[in-house]
């Protein structure tokens, strides 16, 4: 009879006190990890020709490249067109259900899942057990940098069923090593409420991090509950605030789940680059742009079951490649936001997430948290329509909230003050655009 050990559900421990996670990889000399990203592109490239992968072999042969000895490293990648997630889509449709860009056979892997849909039809996603451990390997990079260690208690709201995210996080949470405390996304008060209480009873180490913290701050503030008392409280996360981007985290599940994280030295997160090829890219070229400007975050995974080649997340993305102290060797990656959600006014051009950096300036639209929509503008010189939440007397709330966009982002606004509960909620991801 084979021995089994736990590392056949997780790692191998490691020392609490080490500084990385897989130190080899994580501060590996850049040329012999530009070695490693070469070979297993002409991997990858060679089992596009030879099993055919037929989306991709399309698109190589629409650049020429008519064998896998035509491709010698990340170099050709500039010769190699663009996919998007339209590919994808109509790929899927054409070939059904899981179109003709798989590398795999959908009954060789153990994990399928949707895409949120929301910049579209949901595509489908497929991981084999291999896939899968290179996720989970690449998030432990990630809890490592931010202070995690086995044995602790975490915890999170991620949707689940056939969204893949809310499994991926955790399982990449169990093999890790930590005890997952898993609660439904609060839709609803009474979802809310439950994960609240639960939290009362088993306290996490680290507070509840992500996009529906507000909502059960929210929730703690009606039920007269201490947020401190059920672990919640709103904590900086390492790179956060640094630089004019968010850390590059994630290209999605479809993509590559934990692309990266921040060490909180540097502005940025460090892309796992044994894994992957990041490049930020001027679409109209193809080429990438200079490094630290903002370019199309175009991502090549490598050294998978299942990958894509060359895929633009139509996403700004910018890359720095300066020495960072902390001894990770890596380049490190700025995340600007999706482009279908930025917005133009008066000339100017900016994210959801820098609107609501000037919201966050006026204390009484964020109690207990900030609720808001834009309005998507359809007139260029007209003010910018903002409908924000108040709890209580307005008082000069509207003055305050249009000076400090017009001071933040240079631009005129007409805010609409209105009553708590008067915008819809969301357990996961807040539609803050609305048309008029």
């Amino acid at each position: 009879m084979p021995t089994y050990g736990p590392e056949v559900i997780g790692p191998p421990p490691r020392d609490p006190d080490q500084k990385f996670w897989d130190p080899e990889m994580q501060t590996m000399d850049p040329e012999a990890r530009r070695q490693l990203q070469d070979e297993r592109l002409r991997a990858m490239v060679r089992a596009v020709f030879d099993r055919p992968v037929a989306l991709f072999k399309r698109k190589l042969e629409q650049a020429g490249i008519t064998s896998p000895d035509d491709v010698k490293g990340v170099d050709d990648l500039v010769n190699i067109p663009l996919t998007v997630k339209q590919d994808l889509r109509d790929s899927e449709a054409a070939a059904p259900p899981f179109g003709d860009y798989r590398f795999t056979d959908a009954r060789q892997c153990v994990r399928i899942a949707t895409s949120t849909g929301t910049t579209g039809t949901p595509t489908l996603s497929l991981w084999t057990r291999h896939d899968l451990w290179v996720e989970y390997e690449s998030a432990a990079r990630n809890w490592w940098r931010m202070g995690h260690r086995p044995g602790q208690i975490i915890t999170h709201a991620h949707p689940a069923y056939l969204y893949g995210g809310g499994i991926m996080l955790s399982n990449a949470y169990e093999y890790f090593g930590l005890l997952n405390v898993w609660v439904p996304p609060p839709d609803t008060d009474e979802l809310a409420e439950q994960a609240l209480r639960f939290w009362m009873r088993v306290k996490p180490d680290h507070p509840f991090m992500g996009f529906s913290t507000g909502r059960f701050f929210e929730v703690a503030k009606k039920l007269g509950i201490e947020p401190k008392d059920a672990g919640l409280e709103f904590k900086a996360m390492p790179g956060f605030g640094m630089g004019k981007g968010l850390p590059l985290m994630t290209a999605g599940v479809e993509c590559y789940a934990y692309l990266g994280g921040a060490c909180g030295q540097l502005p940025g997160a460090h892309v796992h680059e044994d894994w992957c090829v990041v490049q930020a890219v001027d679409p109209a070229t193809g080429r990438e742009v200079a490094d630290g400007e903002w370019g199309n975050l175009t991502v090549t995974t490598l050294g998978r079951d299942n990958g894509v080649i060359r895929y633009d997340l139509e996403e700004a993305c910018a890359l720095l490649r300066e020495p960072c102290p902390c001894g990770e060797t890596s380049i490190r990656g700025l995340w600007g936001g999706r482009f279908k959600d930025l917005l133009s006014s008066q000339g100017k051009r900016f994210q959801v997430s820098e609107l609501e950096g000037a919201l966050r300036q006026v204390p009484e639209i964020n109690e207990p948290t900030l609720e808001y929509v834009v309005v998507k503008p359809t007139d260029e010189d007209a003010a910018l329509v903002i409908r924000v939440e108040c709890l209580g007397e307005h008082g000069d709330a509207r003055a305050r909230t249009e000076a400090a966009v017009e001071k933040h982002l240079g631009i005129r606004c007409t805010v609409d003050v209105i009553e708590r509960d008067s915008l819809p909620r969301s357990g996961y991801k807040t539609s803050r655009v609305v048309d008029r």
